[in-house]
């Protein structure tokens, strides 16, 4: 078995996962990269490779529990080994107010949101388990502060929150930890601007295009190298927990690794 550490990373196409993804493999870790787009998955696969490190990616959609358990063979035929999950994917639309929401936008989102991480967790337990791994479930400050609007998207979050605390109760061998990423330069930054006009409140939407106008948004490299972190080092004292990419205590594991 190698001696290097293996990390999963859903929605590693672009983005925040992408940028998970390279921060694990510039740390030492082998990564394998899932979302549905095959073409930026395979691009990003090549970059780090290049770097010489180590990745593998599996194009599928994470509700289907088949796509869950090809990642976890993937990375043991590979690398021999599972040391972490990270929960990453997500969708926001639907955007739209709770009375005019289609429920099977809802239900769509939610199969992505919480059900992808659900079958992600379940399927690697078994490695988790022997290995004392991780898992690490992206979440939002959505989870706990309504945004007008964004009710299903704030409810999923809600609901992987409270996954990540019952993960943590079942499963006393692994860690489990939900992250608050920050609002980030991304893919769906770009679907709030084009798609929230019409349903968000205008102060909410515009707080939303002054982040992006005056280049407040995070770049997604900040908390990517947190989340890895947190993939690699985080401690079994913090299972269970709702943590900020930004806190001391989480910026302090990375030094410490070094």
């Amino acid at each position: 078995m190698s001696d290097t550490p293996c990390v999963i990373v859903s929605g590693a196409s672009r983005g925040l996962g992408a940028a998970i993804a390279r921060a694990l493999a510039q740390i030492g870790a082998a990564v394998v990269v899932t979302a549905r787009s095959a073409v930026p998955l395979d691009a990003l696969v090549s970059d780090i490779r290049a770097a010489d490190g180590q990745a593998f990616a599996i194009a599928g959609d994470i509700s289907d529990p088949t796509t869950a358990q090809r990642c976890v063979n993937a990375a043991l035929d590979n690398f021999g080994r599972v040391d972490a999950v990270v929960n990453n994917a997500a969708i926001i639309e639907p955007i739209a107010r709770l009375a005019d929401v289609d429920a099977e936008a809802w239900r769509r989102l939610f199969d992505v949101n919480v059900l992808g991480a659900v079958l992600l967790a379940q399927a690697a337990l078994p490695q988790l388990r022997e290995r004392g791994g991780r898992v690490i479930n992206v979440s939002s400050g959505a989870a706990v502060r309504p945004i007008r609007a964004w009710g299903a998207y704030c409810a999923s979050k809600a609901a992987l929150n409270m996954f990540n605390a019952a993960l943590a109760a079942e499963e006393p061998q692994i860690t489990a930890i939900a992250v608050r990423p920050g609002v980030i330069d991304t893919p769906m930054q770009d679907v709030i601007r084009k798609r929230g006009a019409d349903a968000m409140p205008p102060e909410d939407y515009a707080r939303f295009l002054s982040l992006h106008e005056a280049r407040q948004l995070l770049p997604p490299a900040k908390p990517g190298q947190a989340i890895a972190a947190l993939a690699l080092y985080a401690p079994r004292a913090w299972s269970g927990e709702f943590v900020s990419w930004d806190e001391p205590r989480v910026a302090a594991l990375g030094t410490e690794a070094r």
